[in-house]
């Protein structure tokens, strides 16, 4: 083998090596920010339910981008009712911008027979209490695509009562 070989086949392995190794994901932090209720969902085979978004604000501590493809998981709802959480954004997922915190929209579908359980549990309650307990997938980088699962969020919040109840009273 020509020495010139030899010596272009290292330069490029030690490139790689470079890439790759920067392109491990350092774990985003997950912090639980806020939950809405936007309306009601309509689905097939017919259901409703009352529509909550989860907000969690992601902060990506890498010096690239990364994406966030999947967030699920679980929440209980007024510690007794627990509904799944199954997000995947269209496309790449939702590109986060490095050093930076960006609030995730993570939806979760109340089926209307718990919602208004959950009112006639906490009838005396301004606030109703959730736990949100989840995993999101993350691919690092755009251009080499690694991989990386199980960042994890595991946080108390609450949500309005009037929200769900006001969200119900129009489907009537």
């Amino acid at each position: 083998m020509p020495r010139s070989l030899i010596r272009f086949v290292l330069a490029i392995t030690v490139v790689l090596i470079a890439l790759l190794s920067a392109g491990c994901a350092s774990k985003p932090s997950m912090k639980l920010n806020r939950a809405e209720v936007s309306g009601i969902r309509i689905s097939l085979p017919p259901s409703i339910g009352v529509l909550m978004t989860i907000y969690v604000d992601v902060y990506n501590p890498n010096s690239y981008d990364i994406a966030i493809r999947a967030v699920r998981g679980e929440v209980l709802l007024a510690q007794r009712y627990t509904l799944p959480v199954e997000f995947r954004p269209e496309g790449e997922g939702v590109w986060l911008s490095s050093k930076t915190n960006t609030p995730i929209a993570v939806p979760v579908v109340v089926p209307a027979q718990i919602a208004l359980a959950v009112l006639r549990d906490t009838l005396t309650m301004p606030t109703i209490p959730y736990h949100f307990k989840g995993r999101a997938d993350v691919t690092a980088t755009r251009s080499l695509k690694i991989e990386s699962d199980d960042y994890s969020v595991d946080e108390d919040g609450s949500i309005s009562r009037a929200q769900i109840d006001a969200v119900l009273r129009r489907t009537h």
